[in-house]
């Protein structure tokens, strides 16, 4: 069955089966993925899956359950395991599907489905993905011949339909470049020995995504990868003591992605608000603006609808550091008494998750360089290496990066602990620089914190 046929005939059964109230969202994805070793060896894989997730309700008991399949038999034993979970389920007057007034889609163009990308071959994808690791072996002589890329090309069609009669579907395609290369730390990029005296490899590489093939540009991806395995060579330990940290974008994502998760309707219900304050209250340095835009044309998170049908909306959640919006879907909103703010998407709660679309810390008027100008001894991170951003009352995280010294990059830091009441640590924003780019789902600018508490690991 197609999609629409699908969601119909599986929120039909659960009718059929007693429920008051039932949803299907069907999300077939067709996949080419290749990666090319070495120049002369390559790996290729092509997948079409179909998933589909129900949840039904009765007298404010409810049930989720997903599956793959299509066929008739699948549906009835989906349903049938749906609703009989939801009969030993506890009561929650929450639960519910989103309202009727809050449901809908965008109709504009969002610039999310690119046929280009959809119907690109494998030969067209491993040729990309040889250029790609070639380039990357030409633009450093230490990275040798030990380096591979990666190709991803995914189509997903989703179909969204309630027992209200909301029925919509759309296709977004992705397209996803990485590379990985090993760089010798024992040698300069001129052939010397490091001064140093440092050995052994830098493993590392980076990645580059795109609603639209046009987007995936293998020469600055290639770029990239060298950047970042270069900045780590001749690493030093790093002082001890309080400094400034000066965060690259790649790093302040990593705040951003903190806040989101106190600034969300399922912290907020647990904690009374969330941990670092309540709606308009100043949480944040005034320098500090944070927006969810799930309205950005060909954003990576950009969709006409959330998984609950929800229509979609621009959101200032933090404005000049000022608290202002929760994110929420139907459930939440209705604990906290608000409406959902189109930001649902499906886990296996019940409830539903709830999740940023384009989320981005606004670009200030500081250069990056002006930044780091008036910054005698300090810390520059360009990564944040533990593996959980789950954060309490302080914020600790291992990172690596650049000394600066007297306003300017000297050298490679080996991994440290930066450390700092999370708290404190968003009112010290003492800048925020011009440099945001807008080029995954979640972006940032640089950042600089006026201290933290530095602790090297080796």
């Amino acid at each position: 069955m197609e999609n629409e046929a699908l969601a119909k005939r599986a929120v039909e059964l659960c009718k059929q089966r007693g429920a008051d109230e039932a949803d299907a969202l069907v999300m077939r994805k067709r996949e080419n993925a290749l990666q090319v070793f070495y120049r002369d060896s390559t790996l290729a894989a092509a997948s079409d899956t179909t998933r589909i997730t129900l949840r039904v309700f009765s007298n404010h008991k409810g049930a989720i359950i997903s599956g793959r399949g299509t066929s008739e038999q699948t549906l009835e034993a989906m349903v049938a395991q749906a609703v009989a979970f939801a009969e030993q389920s506890s009561r929650d007057k929450f639960l519910g599907l989103a309202e009727d007034a809050q449901m809908g889609r965008l109709q504009d163009d969002l610039g999310i489905y690119d046929q280009a990308l959809a119907d690109l071959s494998l030969a067209d994808m491993e040729e990309t993905a040889s250029r790609l690791q070639a380039m990357v072996v030409a633009r450093d002589s230490r990275v040798g011949s030990l380096s591979s890329a990666t190709f991803q090309a995914q189509t997903h069609e989703v179909t969204l339909c309630t027992s209200q009669g909301y029925c919509q579907t759309y296709k977004t395609t992705m397209g996803t470049l990485g590379t990985n290369a090993v760089l010798d730390n024992s040698f300069t990029e001129f052939g010397a020995e490091a001064a140093n005296g440092d050995s052994g490899k830098l493993v590392g590489g980076a990645n580059l995504s795109s609603r639209t093939l046009g987007g995936l540009n293998p020469d600055r991806l290639a770029d990239l990868t060298v950047q970042k395995l270069a900045a780590r060579a001749g690493a030093k330990p790093a002082g001890s003591g309080w400094f400034p940290v000066v965060f690259a974008p790649t790093a302040s994502r990593s705040l951003a992605a903190i806040l989101l998760q106190f600034c969300s309707g399922p912290v907020a219900m647990y904690a009374e608000g969330s941990y670092l304050g309540k709606l308009g209250e100043q949480i944040c340095s005034p320098n500090f603006t944070l927006v969810d835009d799930p309205l950005k044309p060909g954003g990576l998170k950009t969709a006409p609808f959330d998984h609950e049908g929800v229509a979609p909306r621009r959101k200032v959640i933090i404005e000049k550091g000022v608290f202002n919006e929760y994110l929420l879907n139907a459930y939440y909103g209705r604990v906290l008494e608000r409406n959902s703010t189109g930001n649902a998407i499906t886990t296996d709660d019940i409830r539903l998750g709830v999740a940023p679309s384009n989320a981005y810390i606004e670009a200030g008027s500081a250069t990056p360089e002006s930044l780091l100008a008036d910054v005698r001894q300090g810390f520059y991170v360009t990564k944040l290496t533990s593996r959980t951003m789950h954060v309490g009352a302080n914020f600790t995280q291992a990172a690596t990066g650049m000394w600066i010294e007297n306003g300017k990059l000297t050298h490679a830091v080996r991994a440290a602990i930066i450390s700092m009441p999370l708290k404190e640590m968003f009112k010290n924003i003492a800048g925020c620089g011009n440099d945001l780019e807008h080029d995954a789902a979640l972006a940032a600018p640089t950042l600089l914190v006026g201290k933290m508490n530095l602790a090297p690991l080796a």
